[in-house]
């Protein structure tokens, strides 16, 4: 995947527990989105031995898409909007794709996002 960093993200219900959520790749800078992320969420990189987790981060909203802003550690919930189309987005499980598009009803009731997945075969 030449210059994109994984990293492994574990999600929580009580800080306790946690799980796999996935790996999802960057490139170097890049924030992460996340779907359907419950209560706590933390990564590391799963590249570099001997990495360690972040902090665990809490969400702060109602809405079903989490930012991660890797490298500074910050979390925030929220609608994706325009200046996110084409940032990777992690699903549960471990897909990744990058944002196409997305819209959502103003109430909040109902959302709709296009996603785009691309591979290559190694020879």
């Amino acid at each position: 995947m030449g210059e994109h960093i994984p990293w492994a993200v574990e999600t929580s219900r009580d800080g306790e527990r946690w799980r796999f959520f996935g790996k999802g790749w960057t490139l170097p800078g890049e924030p992460l989105l996340l779907h359907a992320v419950p209560r706590l969420v933390r990564y590391k990189r799963a590249d570099e031995d001997g990495a360690t987790w972040s902090q665990p981060l809490e969400r702060d909203g109602d809405e079903p898409m989490t930012l991660l802003r890797l490298e500074e550690g910050v979390r925030e919930d929220l609608w994706p909007a325009p200046e996110h189309v084409g940032l990777p987005v992690l699903l549960p499980g471990g897909e990744t794709g990058r944002l196409v598009a997305f819209e959502h009803a103003r109430d909040g009731s109902s959302w709709r996002y296009t996603l785009e997945f691309r591979g290559a075969r190694e020879s």
